[in-house]
């Protein structure tokens, strides 16, 4: 196998040929309906291959109820599945590109609030402290298991799949079993990396077994990123074996365990990570392996990132997971602008987290690819009015962007010289820089649809009164006010002017978003100490666990301190006096220079025009994520026939 070759040439990944080297892999998207495959998935995939990818990986398709965990994951394990599955099958071909069933048992991460059943596992260990205790599994279950793997196997190959990708990574059931950190037994299944294997070895020989003629992916985590786990050379060693006993066409080296540490996180690595923060790992087995086809995986963010990726010899294709949620044409529009993945976790990881569809910032027609097609047509077939939108905040970026590419004349003014919104204060945060990036492919979008941008704007009565058909208010939302009796600065403040705070900052923490975590970051980076106080049982509680572990390390040993469950007081000298909400019981932060409030802003209600709708923060504050949805649905429903209101209407309900 060589890497020489354009990223759009196709390739022979062993038994597997592509049109080119783009994969969309695996990625979790809660669309499922009875455990199949739904109208949901189609639209969806059907956009992703027809934007030009060249091999897509189904979402994980559970093989043993035991994996199941809640109602919207794909089942593989009974016949159920073969139909919507071989409709899926057609659909991707029928866009030209190729189709992967990935087969996988979650373990000891089954067990959760949605089931009654116990959670299996290599060993009694919970992946997190609060986490159910997983079964130890007999060998009659872990023989149950890999016979439900070679059913499954069996079961999307009758639905016409090109391959099929066993995860033996991201710490689930198999890896549970090969990792030193999650399997303590004393049995064949344990001890030594060959008892460790063991059980990924019979699954892909139960798997070949029945489909030999199905081309092989494997994929695996290179590193857990955890002490006392599975490292690169135990992994390169542990695929020495692999390959040695197995017909592999294609390795795809991913990272992490799911373990409540920051190696969960590096899993989705959010944009506090920098770019393709992992390629030495595929770039390793690629070297340790130059015959096999390896797939590289990990905060590949752009379409460049993966041609450098090849050009270097770190792989021979390349997986881009969220940059396809956010731009499903992704490949077809290679060369022209795209608004990237911002790697923000909001509408993906976050969403998954708790259990919903998944969404996305950037593209909120992600998951309602049909509903939202309805509703541009409607738009597009109606009246094309004169439009204003006050605010050039994503919300109103987003209407004024979407009004525009249907017909719509708009106008945009922004009071501030630049747009942005409070995102653009967010992206002064190193943290959370890549705001900065949505905004700026966001307003110019904006531009080349037509929209007449004014900055330094402010909407006074006679700009309202300028004869517009329709009114789109993103104002945003004020800081609240701090109270008067601490020696306190605007959150703002603390961003744009770290120096004026003084040496120790107190962080009063009501928000439980990244914004705490991303404000303390700055701050020790300009030397300031910094305590954080929240009257809530967590910190951070609104971050998805797929970021919050990560950003929590990056604080480690910096000068930062952390106190949940206290409730802020009053000051005593240059003391913040904190209570304990139960019991009243105070205790005291010492030598504190400056208090910051971190809250949710305050809606704008001053501006609500008779003929127009208000959206994103103005109307009441969310986060990002909501603020793009409402925006994009006020522009395309501004014509209000009854066709666009039905359109929206379905849109509305689908959230």
């Amino acid at each position: 196998m060589t890497t020489v070759g354009d990223l759009h040439d196709p390739i022979h990944a062993g038994r597997l040929e592509l049109r080119n080297r783009v994969v969309m892999p695996a990625h979790t998207t809660n669309f499922a309906v009875n455990g199949g495959f739904s109208a949901r998935h189609l639209a969806y995939h059907r956009a992703r291959a027809a934007g030009g990818v060249g091999l897509i990986i189904t979402e994980g398709m559970r093989v043993h109820p035991t994996s199941l965990g809640r109602t919207n994951t794909v089942s593989a394990g009974d016949d159920r599945i073969i139909a919507s599955l071989g409709e899926l099958v057609a659909t991707v071909h029928g866009e030209g590109a190729k189709l992967a069933a990935q087969l996988l048992h979650v373990g000891r991460q089954a067990g959760s609030h949605l089931v009654l059943t116990a959670p299996w596992g290599a060993s009694p260990i919970p992946w997190s402290p609060t986490a159910a205790v997983p079964h130890q599994m007999t060998t009659a279950e872990i023989a149950e298991v890999v016979d439900a793997f070679a059913a499954a196997a069996v079961r999307v190959e009758a639905a016409g799949v090109d391959a099929v990708e066993v995860h033996l990574g991201h710490g689930h059931l198999p890896q549970q079993f090969l990792s030193p950190a999650s399997n303590h037994r004393t049995d064949g299944y344990g001890g030594s990396l060959t008892g460790r294997l063991r059980f990924a070895r019979e699954v892909l020989d139960a798997v070949v077994a029945v489909v030999p003629d199905l081309p092989l992916i494997v994929r695996i985590s290179g590193d857990e990123f955890l002490p006392g786990g599975l490292d690169l050379d135990t992994m390169l060693t542990a695929v020495e074996l692999l390959v040695a006993d197995h017909r592999i066409d294609l390795l795809h080296v991913s990272h992490s365990a799911y373990v409540a540490t920051a190696s969960v996180a590096t899993q989705m690595a959010d944009m506090s990570f920098p770019p393709m923060p992992f390629r030495h790992l595929p770039g390793a087995f690629k070297k340790a392996f130059p015959s096999l086809a390896v797939l590289a995986v990990g905060r590949v963010d752009n379409l460049d990132n993966a041609r450098e990726l090849i050009a270097a010899g770190d792989a021979d294709l390349v997986a881009l997971a969220r940059p396809h949620i956010a731009a499903p044409d992704l490949v077809a529009r290679d060369g022209e602008p795209v608004r990237e993945c911002i790697a923000c976790n909001q509408g993906c990881a976050g969403r998954l987290e708790l259990g919903l569809p998944i969404g996305c910032v950037v593209n909120p027609e992600a998951g309602f690819e049909r509903e939202w097609a309805a509703l541009r047509a409607a738009a597009r077939s109606g009246p094309h009015l004169r439009v204003l939108v006050v605010g050039g905040g994503p919300a109103g970026l987003e209407a004024a962007c979407a009004a525009a590419s249907v017909g719509h004349r708009v106008t945009l003014v922004e009071a501030a010289p630049e747009l942005g919104g409070a995102l653009r204060f967010a992206a002064r945060l190193p943290m959370r820089a890549r705001f900065g990036l949505m905004i700026d492919q966001l307003a110019a979008a904006t531009r080349d649809a037509g929209v007449d941008i004014r900055l330094g704007t402010t909407a006074d009565a006679a700009l309202l009164a300028d004869g517009w058909d329709h009114v789109v208010v993103a104002t945003g939302g004020t800081e609240p006010s701090a109270p008067a009796e601490f020696p306190a600065i605007p959150l703002r403040q603390a961003v744009s002017a770290p120096e004026k705070t003084g040496d120790h900052v107190v962080l009063v923490d009501e928000d439980g978003t990244t914004t705490a975590l991303a404000l303390a970051d700055r701050l020790l980076t300009e030397g300031r100490r910094v305590t954080l106080v929240t009257d809530r049982a967590a910190l951070s509680w609104r971050v998805p666990v797929y970021s919050r572990p990560a950003l929590l390390d990056r604080l480690r040993n910096r000068g930062f301190s952390a106190i949940v469950l206290r409730r802020v007081e009053r000051m005593a000298g240059q003391d913040l006096v904190c209570a304990d909400p139960m019991s009243g019981q105070e205790q005291r932060i010492a030598a504190v220079d400056t208090v910051v409030f971190v809250r949710p802003p305050v809606a704008r209600t001053d501006l609500e025009p008779p003929e127009g709708v208000v959206v994103g923060d103005a109307y009441t504050p969310r986060t990002a994520l909501e603020a793009a949805f409402d925006g994009r649905l006020a522009g395309l429903s501004v014509a209000r026939t009854d066709a666009v209101r039905e359109a929206a209407a379905r849109l509305r309900g689908q959230l």
